[in-house]
C-alpha cells in the first residue's frame, strides 16, 4: 500500500513539474508572439485593406447615396415643411440616416470602398425640385419623394441576396427593418398630410 502511495505522490509531483514547465513555455511563447503580432498588425494595417466583391461595393455606394439624399432632403424639410409632424419626422430622419451613414462609412473604410462624396445627380435634382415647391405643397411632395426613395432602396436590398462581405450583409440585414419602418411611417404621415 505504501508503494502505491509513494508512486502516486511521485506521479503527482512529476505531473505538477510538467504542468509548470508547459505554463512557462506557453508564457514565454506568448511574450515572443506578442512582439511579432504587434509589428505584423502595424504592417497589415498600413499596407492592405480587405478585398470586396464588385456587387457588394456597388450596393454600399447605393446605400451611401440613399443615406446622403435622405439626410439632405430631411434637412430641407426641417426648415421648409409647414406642419410640425413633418418637421419632427424630418429631424428624426436626419438622425437615423446620419447614424446609418456613419456605420456604412466605417465598413467602407475597412474594405477600401470609395463611397461617393456627393449625392447622385438625380438626387440633387430631386432636392432642387423640392426646394422650389411652395410651402403649402412641400410637405406632401417631400413625403412622396421619400416614400419613392425608400421603396427603391427596399427593392434593391431585397434583390441583394448574395452579399459576400459579412459586415455589409449584417448592415443590410439589420437596417432593412429600419428602412421599412421609415417607409411605413412616411406612408402613414403622407395620408395625414394635405
Amino acid at each position: 500500500m505504501t508503494f502505491f502511495n509513494l508512486r502516486n505522490i511521485r506521479m503527482k509531483n512529476n505531473f505538477h513539474i510538467l504542468l509548470l514547465a508547459l505554463v512557462a513555455i506557453s508564457f514565454y511563447a506568448c511574450l515572443g508572439n506578442k512582439k511579432e503580432t504587434a509589428t505584423d498588425s502595424a504592417v497589415t494595417t498600413a499596407s492592405a485593406k480587405q478585398p470586396i466583391d464588385t456587387a457588394d461595393a456597388r450596393l454600399a455606394k447605393d446605400l451611401s447615396n440613399f443615406c446622403t439624399s435622405q439626410i439632405e432632403a430631411a434637412q430641407l424639410a426641417e426648415t421648409k415643411a409647414s406642419t410640425k409632424k413633418v418637421k419632427a419626422f424630418a429631424k428624426e430622419n436626419v438622425k437615423i440616416y446620419t447614424e446609418l451613414s456613419n456605420h456604412l462609412n466605417s465598413i467602407a473604410e475597412e474594405y477600401a470602398i470609395k463611397l461617393p462624396a456627393e449625392p447622385l445627380a438625380m438626387a440633387k435634382e430631386n432636392i432642387q425640385k423640392l426646394s422650389a415647391i411652395k410651402e403649402a405643397s412641400f410637405d406632401h411632395a417631400y413625403l412622396l419623394q421619400m416614400l419613392k426613395d425608400h421603396n427603391a432602396m427596399i427593392r434593391e436590398n431585397n434583390a441583394a441576396k448574395n452579399i459576400h462581405c459579412m459586415p455589409l450583409k449584417i448592415f443590410v440585414g439589420s437596417n432593412q427593418a429600419v428602412i421599412i419602418k421609415q417607409a411605413y411611417a412616411i406612408s402613414d404621415l403622407k395620408d395625414k398630410t394635405p
